[in-house]
């Protein structure tokens, strides 16, 4: 929505917000339009845990508080590692996509245009990510522009080196990126192994049954939030009839666990099963 809905909407609501305030959160919740991704905002701020006919007295909240980073990475080369990883989990070629605003192939582009380069191939970066990205790469004495040859060459030495003609013995260093299906080593190795075999059973089955199964997810998400419940996300699979064991269910648990301990990350779920079932690959 636009940021003025957005402000009317919190007015409403009794969270009054100034215009600043309101830019703030647009710095960090805005798209490429200058819109507001409510969504995003709500699930970054639910804190909340319902819990239908549970304990009225003496329930702990199974909520984690964290602290959210808006700052993002304060290291050069901790913001490139970043970078390298979605390039190579995702396989962009990121050089041809900004050559599409070079026209005349200058070897730069405006900051808005490397900004939008960037968020069309969902490299999502925090303002201030950006802006130490814009100004290490930026052209020479012009704060302007930035140099994306200079960042594209950075980017595609986790694929190859510029000079293997001149030394074609030289040996590459293959660029390990975060695995998708434990990218925060929260289960161990043979637990890992316990999750790849479920998910590529569940994967096979959807790829089998031509299964839709985010929007059965999202049916049970009435805020939109992006979390379900444990128990309404064991439902839906119960009603698919596939078979997931109860260690299976701990398993997706842990690995996919949102804030609080009984409730599931299913847009992440669903991102990771689509890797298994083939729907990620284009037609």
């Amino acid at each position: 929505m636009s940021p003025k809905q957005f402000r009317q909407v919190l007015n409403t609501l009794g969270f009054p917000l100034s215009e600043a305030e309101v830019a703030k959160v647009a710095q960090v919740y805005g798209n490429e339009n200058g819109e507001v991704r409510y969504a995003d905002f709500l699930a970054d701020s639910n804190c909340l845990e319902y819990i239908i006919n549970g304990p009225t007295t003496g329930a702990k909240s199974t909520y984690v508080d964290g602290f959210i980073d808006f700052s993002g990475e304060s290291e050069h080369m901790q913001l490139m590692r970043k970078i390298k990883n979605i390039i190579k989990k995702d396989r962009i070629r990121l050089h041809e996509f900004f050559l599409d605003h070079d026209v005349l192939r200058k070897g730069y582009l405006a900051n808005q245009k490397f900004r939008s380069v960037l968020y069309s191939q969902k490299i999502e970066l925090t303002e201030t990510e950006l802006g130490r990205l814009q100004a290490y790469f930026q052209c020479a004495g012009d704060s302007n522009n930035v140099d994306y040859v200079s960042f594209s060459e950075e980017i595609e030495k986790i694929f190859t080196e510029k000079d293997l003609e001149k030394c074609p013995t030289k040996r590459l260093t293959d660029w390990k990126a975060p695995s998708i299906l434990d990218p925060l080593d929260v289960l161990n190795e043979h637990e890992e192994r316990a999750l790849h075999d479920c998910l590529v059973r569940l994967g096979t089955d959807v790829r089998h049954r031509r299964l839709l199964i985010k929007p059965f997810f999202q049916d049970k998400d009435r805020s939109n939030s992006g979390f379900i419940q444990m128990s309404r996300f064991r439902s839906i699979f119960d009603n698919f009839k596939m078979r997931v064991s109860e260690l299976e269910y701990s398993l997706i648990n842990r690995r996919f666990q949102s804030k609080a301990a009984n409730e599931i990350n299913y847009v992440n779920f669903d991102n990771v099963l689509r890797h298994y079932s083939g729907d990620h690959q284009p037609f």
